[in-house]
């Protein structure tokens, strides 16, 4: 059962908004955590008793370590001992699920959100968990374990002790969640299916222009699913009164590649680099690579690979991130002076062009395959611009193509624009904007379940 299934959407939201609505406001920390591990019980029984397992197990550890501090407060290999238990036991269910991608992003968010939280308690920014069920939601709670996002403790929480139900909040979460589910069911999965075919073509048939139409498949693919399951999350979210951070955060307008990585999962990325360079307030500097030094640079390369691992759980990220870093420095090292010369709409698009370059051995892993499509990117092997086989895949992908488009130009150009203009609209005339949203969203609704079914 994923967000995007009818069952999920028609049986299980409904009846788990309608069992936190009945219960107490007191026991609402445990009715979402029960929720949520019901949640994972129907998608995977074997799964769902493996983190419902390793979750009273940090618990306790964690009340160990509490003791442990409070004899000795100036010590930290208790710290470095539970996080290095927290990896293996994702290595572990890495090779327990033979790497199925929802078990292994399930258990990625799960240990990301320990680390931070290990990570913020050190730093005397987190405090102690009194309650297993407090300690169960942050980890576990449903809305975020399959693309996250990774939330931090002084931020999510302090709104346990505040959780509540009304229909404001049902209808604003189902709006947002109803929006991720159209970019799913409209624009990824048609940028999936449209890579998919481009990639089943042998890479010697491949030319100049099917090779780049691979790539951009690939990044919408990439940027749509992310985002997609982002607006769920938060939708998801915000009808049981809870606020996460974004996942993604508009990398099409990136002005440098560090920068577009760092925006496809901020949270993420922002807290490895904070636990690699030592300090919060550099992150903002090392997307534009201002004042960075060694060890900075070195946080960068463990951000990217870090994201590349929560993006595509397999031993080509590892290629990919060292290709990606070498662009890096090149660009802040060789040319990124240049940028200051041109315009921010043209340092977009080219970060943009670099990252697409940047998915070669993601798109075809493998050291030969890689190769030959980088050698057809830059035009080295293509024999023609385009092939019959081009042709009639982007003509039978033509919608998924122009609302990706759509989109990508929306984001790139007009997304303050657009936000202003919708704000002043909805002061003017709240009524009508809330009808507009209602009429609007459930077409979407109507329209993603009709292509589900």
């Amino acid at each position: 059962m994923t967000f995007s299934s009818i069952s999920f959407i028609y049986l299980f939201l409904p009846l788990a908004i309608i069992l936190f609505r009945l219960t107490p406001p007191h026991r609402r920390t445990l009715c979402l955590s029960l929720i949520s591990w019901g949640y994972y019980l129907l998608a995977s029984v074997p799964a769902a008793l493996i983190l419902a397992a390793n979750c009273l197990l940090d618990f306790l550890l964690l009340s160990v370590l509490e003791l442990y501090l409070s004899r000795y407060p100036d010590r930290s290999r208790g710290y470095m001992a539970f996080s290095a238990k927290a990896v293996l036991v994702q290595m572990l269910v890495m090779l327990y699920s033979h790497w199925n991608p929802a078990v292994l992003l399930g258990g990625f968010v799960y240990t990301a959100t320990l680390i931070g939280y290990l990570w913020d308690h050190s730093r005397g920014k987190a405090g102690a968990f009194r309650s297993f069920w407090d300690y169960a939601l942050f980890t576990t709670f449903f809305a975020k374990g399959y693309l996250g996002p990774v939330v931090r403790y002084d931020r999510f929480v302090p709104q346990f002790s505040q959780l509540r139900s009304s229909a404001t909040l049902i209808s604003r979460g189902a709006v947002q969640f109803v929006t991720g589910l159209a970019k799913k069911v409209l624009i990824a999965d048609g940028a999936v299916i449209l890579y998919q075919e481009l990639a089943s073509l042998p890479v010697e048939e491949l030319t100049f222009f099917s090779a780049w139409m691979l790539v951009f498949a690939a990044a919408m693919a990439i940027f749509f699913t992310i985002s997609a399951y982002g607006d769920m999350a938060r939708g998801l979210c915000a009808i049981f009164s809870l606020e996460v951070p974004r996942v993604i955060y508009y990398p099409l307008q990136a002005k440098s590649v560090v920068e577009c990585i760092s925006r496809i999962n901020m949270p993420l990325y922002d807290l490895v680099v904070e636990i690699v360079s030592g300090s919060a307030e550099r992150i903002r500097q090392l997307r534009r690579y201002r004042h960075a030094d060694t060890r900075e640079l070195a946080a960068v390369l463990a951000g990217v690979i870090v994201v590349g691992i929560w993006m595509q759980p397999s031993v080509s990220v590892l290629l990919w991130a060292g290709f990606l870093f070498l662009m890096v420095l090149a660009e802040r090292y060789l040319y990124f002076w240049l940028f200051r010369y041109i315009p921010g709409l043209l340092q977009s698009a080219v970060t943009f062009g670099l990252f697409m370059f940047s998915l070669a051995p993601l798109v075809l892993p493998g050291l030969s395959n890689t190769g030959d499509l980088i050698s057809v990117l830059l035009g080295f092997s293509a024999q023609r611009m385009i092939s019959d086989e081009t042709s009639y895949y982007l003509a039978s992908n033509y919608l998924v193509i122009l609302l990706s488009l759509l989109f990508f130009t929306s984001l790139l150009f007009f997304t303050s624009l657009a936000d202003r203009l919708t704000g002043l609209f909805a002061r003017k005339f709240p009524v009508a904007s809330e009808w507009m949203m209602a009429v609007f969203n459930g077409s979407l609704l109507i329209l993603t379940t009709a292509l589900l079914l």
